[in-house]
């Protein structure tokens, strides 16, 4: 913003060209800058989180390995022991053997179910164990220890399933942490007989974690900010952790309920389930916990890695990106400024010039430039500019007098069009059988509607039609089949046969292929007999003396005039009652649009006929006002889109 302050409201062109030029310069560097920040800091931290997720993996296949060795090695064994069944006595071998084999496992047991031999007793369960480098066996029952009611043999035959039991400390054997791994044992009718047991001591899982520790945190210890890992058991309780006091004495939801995020919590809950995961927790920093079950045992293992140790070396290289970005973008500024001043400094000349013409003189002489550079393309663009204005200004002056002559010829046409149609109304005041009213509105200075009537013999001869397309053309066309109209029937009295000459006429050398929607009727005034031919033109309304029946007049659809040359119409008859009023319109009324293209459609055509006839007003003007009105209301303001035309005939015979 200072670079603004100093450079914009500045005379000199130079600085302002260098400002923005270099202005979006500083944003696009700030935008990569942003980028490859946010880029490699993604990238560093993506790698960071496969790291400690590999390391979490690495883990838990060393723990699975061993937990798997010991499984391997208690159902290898099982053979030997269906073997021995019938020499209770030999069954020692095979627990010795057991941990002979496999030196991670300090004892193991074969225990029976109660008075499986009954001359051992209720209890039996030979046992080995290590004493120092020394493999001993024992009978583990006794009257003090019922190994009946102990988890490691309750729970497996309850389950029906291999079991891992919680980590327990065992100061009668060995002083140290173990887990004890029990396979129940069915005969050929599926019938538990025993639980053979493995006891696995766990110093080499503490051991392993410590080691894990120590390469994350790069040998500083823990309890600086840096990463540790630690192993729950079912119940949450620690199995491994950096703080010893904690190992069996305390569980992972003792800790959640010291801090305020319930992130934790769920976290907790999710590795006693067994699930996979990792999440941020917010302690008195930001932690990232990646957790893993250990599938055996249904322990779960986790390693917590503070935020910013993740994202440290991202930020380090960030700023050294911006730091280059920076200086690059000053050296930038500099050589800009100098050089744009330079090459810009001829530009003054043609201020005073470009005063001139600004002014209005366009023929202001121009500074001379002897130079080839871009600097003549500006003296040759200013000149040509100096030209350009002077034709531009008279085409202008040219085209506006030309405009205000179509104008002016636009409104004498429209003057012409409506003088061809009828305007006084009443039309025939001495005539008492009949009262007319009619209404054009152009939706453009001239329009392609039509509608016309007068009698003879007694006669009510009358029309309306739809010129196709808008404008001047229609106009024209409009024009022609209003005089043919009047022309043709008045030596022929047959609607059909007057459509037909008409059509005749029109479809003849039709090049420009416009038609004409006609509704064609002639009533008999003294009868009230009505025959007409329609071509193609909306069936007119008929409402009845006393407004309550309205309903639209039967015809025929037949082709257009002007489309196909020969082509025979029908004619067809009705009677009008007393009172009747016949209502002719154009499509402009049922098909005008509001903004939403909504139509206004033949059923608010009946209900407006309908409103009309409620308020007790039948005349012509009346009936027509109020369709002007209700489409008017309709359309709100949308603009006109086709013209629309109504005529209103009220048959009311002495």
């Amino acid at each position: 913003m200072k670079l603004a302050k100093i450079f914009i409201p500045s005379r000199s062109l130079a600085a302002k060209i260098t400002f923005w030029v270099t202005a979006p310069m500083l944003l696009t560097f700030i935008v990569v800058t942003l980028f490859i920040y946010g880029t490699t800091s993604y990238g560093i931290y993506l790698e960071a989180n496969a790291r400690y997720q590999g390391l979490l993996n690495s883990n838990n296949e060393r723990v699975n390995a061993t937990l798997s060795a010991v499984e391997v090695a208690i159902s290898n064994a099982v053979p030997q022991v269906e073997e021995r069944l019938n020499n209770p006595d030999q069954l020692f071998s095979v627990v010795e053997r057991v941990l002979a084999l496999n030196p991670d496992i300090v004892g193991s047991a074969i225990a029976f179910e109660p008075n499986y031999y009954p001359e051992k007793g209720v209890q039996f369960s030979p046992y080995a164990y290590r004493n120092g480098d020394v493999i001993e066996t024992k009978q583990l029952g006794t009257a003090d220890y019922e190994y009946h009611y102990m988890d490691w043999y309750q729970i497996p035959k309850l389950l029906d399933r291999p079991y891992w039991s919680e980590p327990y400390f065992d100061k009668d054997g060995g002083n140290m942490m173990m887990t004890t791994y029990s396979l129940p044992l069915r005969n050929s009718n599926g019938e538990l007989y025993a639980i053979f047991t493995a006891d696995l001591a766990l110093e080499w899982l503490v051991n392993m974690m410590l080691q894990t520790d120590s390469i994350n945190n790069n040998e500083q210890g823990v309890g600086q900010g840096h990463a540790f890992s630690f192993i729950i058991g079912k119940s949450g309780t620690y199995i491994a952790h950096p703080d010893p006091r904690k190992v069996l004495n305390e569980t992972l939801f003792s800790h959640c309920m010291e801090t305020p995020d319930s992130t934790d919590d769920a976290i907790a809950y999710e590795m006693i389930d067994g699930r996979k995961g990792d999440a941020v927790i917010e302690y008195d920093e930001s932690l990232r916990v990646f957790y893993s079950p250990i599938e055996h045992t249904g322990w779960s293992m986790a390693i917590v890695v503070p935020e910013h140790e993740m994202v440290a070396m991202a930020q380090k290289v960030g700023l050294v990106i911006i730091a280059l970005m920076l200086l690059g973008l000053v050296v930038v500024f500099v050589l800009c400024y100098y050089n744009i001043g330079r090459i810009t400094k001829p530009l003054t000349r043609f201020a005073d010039s470009a005063d001139e013409i600004a002014q209005g003189n366009f023929e202001a002489p121009l500074p001379v430039v002897h130079t080839h550079d871009e600097m003549r393309r500006l003296y040759d663009s200013f000149n040509t500019m100096q030209h350009s204005l002077n034709n531009q200004i008279q085409e202008t002056i040219r085209v506006t007098e030309q405009k205000g002559r179509i104008e002016s010829e636009l409104n004498i046409a429209r003057t012409i069009q409506m003088a061809m149609l009828p305007k006084t109304f009443p039309p025939f005041p001495d005539c008492k059988e009949v009262t007319i009213f009619g209404q054009l509105t152009p939706a453009k200075a001239v329009g392609g509607d039509l509608y016309d009537f007068y009698i003879r013999d007694g006669k009510l001869f009358f029309c309306i039609g739809d010129v196709s397309g808008k404008g001047v053309p229609a106009s024209l066309v409009m024009a022609v089949t209003r005089a043919l109209f009047r022309t043709i029937s008045a030596h022929v009295s047959e609607p059909s046969l007057i459509v037909k000459q008409l059509n005749d006429t029109i479809a003849e050398d039709n090049e420009a292929n416009m038609f004409v929607t006609l509704f064609v009727g002639v009533l008999d005034l003294a009868t009230g007999n009505m025959r007409y031919s329609n071509a193609g033109h909306d069936a007119p309304l008929l409402i009845s003396a006393d407004g309550k029946n309205i309903g639209l007049l039967p015809v025929d659809s037949n082709l257009p005039v002007g489309v196909m040359p020969d082509w025979q119409f029908s004619e067809q008859e009705a009677d009008i009652y007393i009172g009747t009023t016949i209502f002719l319109y154009t499509d402009g009324l049922t098909e005008a649009e509001n903004i939403d293209h909504d139509q206004f459609g033949t059923q608010r055509l009946h209900q407006a006929a309908q409103a009309t006839s409620e308020d007790g007003q039948m005349s012509p003007r009346s009936i027509i006002d109020h369709m002007t009105n209700a489409v008017h209301a309709f359309v709100g303001d949308a603009e006109q889109s086709d013209d629309l035309t109504m005529m209103a005939i009220h048959y009311t015979p002495d």
